[in-house]
């Protein structure tokens, strides 16, 4: 560093003083930081300070503010992560505190970058009023700062928890969408551990969101259905959640949607968030609270497009595991009705509910979605319920037969789908020895010309490498699934013809 710059630096600070020069002095103040090594440029800053440009944002002019902030930023740019708020802690603090979002932003920026990179850079009780300060920040009104608010606050030290959830609370008395930034720092954070759970609940967040769920804003309690249902798969969660008798009241209300005017707009949320638990605890849900899974089949049944789909998105997620398939088969003659409910949506239905139901169906079938299934033996109940349950989709054909015709399906949403509804299929023995009597099935998954898509293609492959360890096949078929495998699935004549060639 020369003495030079730091003369020039020195002249620059001092006409700030000045209101008329303020601007060209922050100007020329850019140029010199803009091109300075960072070890001269922090040699200059730290001997003459920030404080003067500091000082600065407290104009009225939001220009001058802006041009402020703007050689603050080049000036922070020159410190290593840490130091700065090391250096300058009070300065980040007032900063956070700022009327303008401008400043505001510029000192979370400078938070969040320390944050990422660990958060025990900032060790506690030093720097415990900057956590607070950003904590609070969740409700700020630019959306940008209370984004990155929610993230920090989410990401923190154990220990810093007791002293900024307490101060944390003013979030609650700020309008719903930061009230809902809130709840989803409370979410994040109840979900790391029971201890920080009950952290949450002592201070009175977790029954204050439940309570919400009474409001007349449709989409606040959507967002808190959306934060409970994440909380709710946790067991400290559920236990909670049971124990307060707040999922049989939750229940009650889902009772009561259709006499509410906006049940149609509520309905898909409330499925969400039961589809949710009950994908984790469907034996639970099932035996306690009949009318969520009365209210998932009147859906199942309607013809209400803005309902259906969620509907049979959450009908999968139930059936993924081996103890919601279990769940469901015990429900009977109504569940099988439902089976057919779906056969009739994948013949008859629009290309993207035709999609979800073919995806719904898989999810149904499949066996490998449940983590158990790949270490337990398969209890054969499994087996036949799958095959019924498949058979059930179509009364007037065959159900193979009809997967193979969508399966060619020009539209490559419904082709894929199907695709994979395939290889749900023959996770199965009975699948296998299906596509082995299907005229022209296995022809159809050898052609490779039969598909263009990146995803088709890859999809094609899984069915084919499954299926080369098959016994449902003879030794020819085997032998050219076999060869299919080892080529992959982008493997093409022409790129043996060109390979060839250049030798």
């Amino acid at each position: 560093m020369s003495s030079e710059d730091l003369e020039q630096y020195k002249i620059y600070i001092e006409k700030l003083n000045v209101g008329e020069d303020r601007p060209s002095a922050l100007n020329d103040l850019k140029i010199l930081l803009t091109y300075k090594p960072a070890s001269e440029a922090v040699t200059i800053i730290r001997n003459m300070g920030i404080s003067k440009i500091l000082y600065c944002c407290k104009s009225p002019d939001k220009n001058e503010i802006e041009l402020t902030c703007e050689v603050l930023k080049l000036c922070f740019e020159k410190f290593q992560v840490r130091e700065l708020i090391e250096t300058y802690p009070s300065y980040i603090m007032y900063m956070l505190r700022h009327d303008s979002d401008t400043v505001r932003r510029l000192a979370i920026d400078e938070v969040y970058k320390t944050v990422t990179k660990d958060s025990l850079l900032l060790p506690l009780p030093k720097y415990i009023d900057i956590y607070v300060a950003v904590a609070q920040m969740v409700c700020d009104k630019d959306v940008g700062i209370a984004t990155k608010a929610v993230f920090i606050t989410s990401n923190l030290s154990v220990n810093a928890y007791p002293k900024v959830l307490e101060e944390m609370k003013i979030a609650l008395e700020c309008n719903s969408s930061s009230k809902c930034n809130a709840y989803e720092v409370i979410t994040n954070i109840s979900s790391k551990s029971y201890e920080l759970f009950s952290l949450c609940v002592d201070l009175g967040y977790i029954d204050f969101m439940v309570n919400e769920l009474q409001s007349d804003d449709i989409l606040y309690q959507l967002n808190i259905l959306e934060l409970l249902s994440q909380l709710a798969i946790k067991p400290h969660g559920i236990n909670y959640l049971v124990k307060q008798g707040t999922l049989l009241n939750i229940s009650e209300l889902v009772k009561n949607l259709n006499q509410n005017p906006f049940g149609g707009l509520l309905i898909p949320g409330y499925m969400k968030f039961f589809g949710s638990i009950a994908h984790y605890y469907p034996k639970e849900i099932f035996q306690k609270y009949p009318i969520l899974v009365e209210s998932l089949f009147d859906a199942l049944n309607s013809d209400d497009t803005t309902i259906l789909p969620v509907a049979l998105d959450t009908l999968g997620f139930i059936g993924t595991t081996i103890e919601g398939k279990m769940c469901l088969m015990a429900l009977g003659s109504k569940y099988t009705q439902i089976i057919e409910k779906l056969g009739l949506i994948i013949k008859n239905s629009p290309t993207e509910m035709k999609t979800r139901a073919l995806h719904c169906i898989s999810n149904l079938i499949a066996i490998e979605g449940d983590a158990k299934a790949k270490v337990e033996p398969l209890d054969h109940r499994v087996t036949l319920m799958t095959r019924e349950w498949f058979r059930s989709l179509n009364k007037d054909a065959a159900s193979m037969e009809v997967l193979f015709e969508n399966c060619k399906n020009p539209f490559p949403d419904i082709r894929l789908a199907s695709l994979n509804l395939l290889n749900a299929v023959c996770q199965h023995q009975w699948g296998e020895e299906l596509v082995a009597r299907t005229a022209g099935f296995i022809e159809y998954l050898l052609d490779r010309t039969a598909d263009y898509t990146k995803e088709s293609k890859e999809a094609k492959y899984k069915i084919i490498k499954r299926l080369s360890n098959s016994k449902a096949f003879d030794e020819n078929i085997i032998t050219r699934l076999q060869k299919y495998v080892e080529q992959g699935p982008f493997y093409t004549e022409l790129s043996t013809q060109v390979a060839m060639e250049e030798e």
